[in-house]
């Protein structure tokens, strides 16, 4: 391996940015989707056994909860280089509702008092991250997310 190519590939991958870290926002939303969306269902499952019984809140350091925040961040990102790139406003919009929508439910999750509660929102949840996996597969969200990932690309046409 080259200096140079060692130089560059350790400043891309030590920059703070995520957009300059990662090639392809939609990509990593699909996948953290993906697996926001099993879970939910599982959890959804296991709740709906005794709808009735009292469940304490989840801590901020359940990993549903980070998974479901940085579900939010990553589903704010690519809202954004829908926007920065000239993409369908309808787009933008979608993620960053989805990306509002994750937050609230994170926030519901650290109240709920059953578990009849929790499935709901654990399925609203595995809804969300679903449609939130086949949307941002489309071709226009992996435009947008790609059109960002190398400034070199978009300057050069």
């Amino acid at each position: 391996m080259s200096s140079m190519f060692a130089h560059t590939l350790v400043t891309i991958v030590s920059a703070a940015s995520l957009q300059a870290a990662t090639p392809d926002l939609s990509a990593d939303l699909v996948a953290l989707s993906q697996r926001l969306h099993m879970e939910a269902q599982a959890r959804a499952q296991d709740m709906a056994r005794s709808p009735a019984a009292p469940v304490e809140a989840l801590p901020p350091q359940d990993s549903f909860l980070i998974d479901l925040s940085e579900f939010a961040l990553e589903a704010h990102r690519l809202s954004r280089a829908v926007d920065d790139s000239g993409g369908p406003m309808d787009l933008r919009c979608i993620f960053r509702g989805m990306s509002e929508d994750a937050e609230h439910r994170a926030a519901l999750l650290s109240e709920l008092a059953t578990r009849a509660d929790h499935a709901r929102v654990y399925q609203e949840v595995a809804r969300l991250t679903g449609q939130a996996a086949e949307i941002a597969a489309t071709p226009d969200a992996q435009a947008a997310a790609l059109s960002i990932s190398c400034p070199a690309e978009t300057d050069a046409q």
